[in-house]
């Protein structure tokens, strides 16, 4: 029979949780709530800590031993004391998840996802900060890749209104909620937000935005189309659907590429500080956008382990 796990101390369930990448910039105040909901797990060498194929239901943050990750039988990745898996997926709200498997002894601190979700819920500063980190890093995974910011936001079939007309609170209505950030939302928040967004237009060739530009607004586009000119010469398109600089307008980071009107644009304008108010003020619709945001960067970060496995493999 394996040992009983020893009680890890408050403290050091802070110290693990500031480890954490998406959590190290929380102050301990924050952290102290989503310790206090986590439970002490101990997995037996060659123990299966989550299934492959199950649902995303807690987060894993290893105090001693090591786990590994592994997709379809092979090894992806492995973590250590002070290193978690599991928090993207939970918050993608994903119905899937690797297979975890301790490779020693290992002591871990379980949160799951209605602890997590009660947490957000209950601490706004948390939920800020999971907004703004999440987008982050979408935001350095596209870069570092140099990846199309059209897997992160793809485009909408068929036609938005927006081609000429003006557009109605009803015609506001539609653009949002076929944004899959604001497919669950009320239309009774959506309205609300709706009204706070200004309808704009762009002739072919006018410049939206240069590089490293404070990110104080996103405009989601209704017709036309966009280039955008990433530094190194990588460049990437968008058109109706697409939610031009919300990544670095929620991640709180300066334009990373110009963008210019390359047909005349019509778009709805939305100020950062507006938005992230709607955002505090509609906890549904807070989670919505991490879990579509958090689901895009899991499968940037599968494309990106599949790669070097690729390379590894020759």
């Amino acid at each position: 029979m394996p040992e009983a796990p020893r009680v890890v101390p408050p403290l050091e369930r802070l110290l693990h949780l500031k480890r954490i990448p998406l959590l190290s910039g929380l102050p301990a105040s924050e952290l102290a709530a989503l310790a206090d909901s986590a439970r002490e797990r101990f997995f037996a060498k060659g123990e299966l800590a989550q299934r492959e194929g199950a649902p995303a239901t807690a987060i894993l943050i290893v105090a001693e031993g090591r786990l590994a990750n592994l997709r379809r039988g092979l090894q992806v990745g492995t973590v250590g004391p002070g290193q978690g898996m599991g928090g993207l997926p939970v918050l993608a709200r994903a119905d899937y998840v690797s297979q975890v498997v301790a490779l020693e002894d290992t002591l871990a601190l379980e949160i799951d996802a209605d602890a997590v979700a009660d947490v957000l819920e209950d601490r706004l500063p948390v939920l800020q900060h999971l907004l703004r980190e999440v987008s982050r890093q979408a935001l350095t995974l596209l870069q570092r890749h140099k990846l199309d910011p059209g897997v992160v936001f793809p485009l909408l079939p068929g036609e938005l209104p927006g081609s000429e007309e003006t557009l109605d609170l009803v015609d506001r209505l539609l653009v949002l909620r076929r944004m899959p950030v604001f497919g669950r939302t009320s239309i009774t928040v959506l309205a609300e937000l709706a009204r706070t967004m200004a309808q704009v237009r762009f002739e072919a060739g006018a410049t939206l935005w240069h590089v490293g530009e404070p990110a104080a607004h996103l405009v989601m586009i209704c017709s036309g189309r966009a280039l955008a000119r990433v530094p190194g010469g990588v460049e990437f398109h968008a058109g109706p659907g697409f939610p031009l600089g919300a990544l670095e307008a929620i991640g709180q980071r300066p334009r990373w590429y110009e963008a210019v009107a390359m047909s005349p644009l019509v778009g709805l304008y939305g100020q950062t500080d507006v938005l992230v108010d709607q955002f505090e003020d509609n906890f549904e619709m807070a989670m919505d956008y991490l879990a579509v945001i958090s689901g895009v960067t899991v499968r940037m970060l599968e494309w990106a382990a599949s790669q070097a496995t690729e390379l590894r493999d020759g």
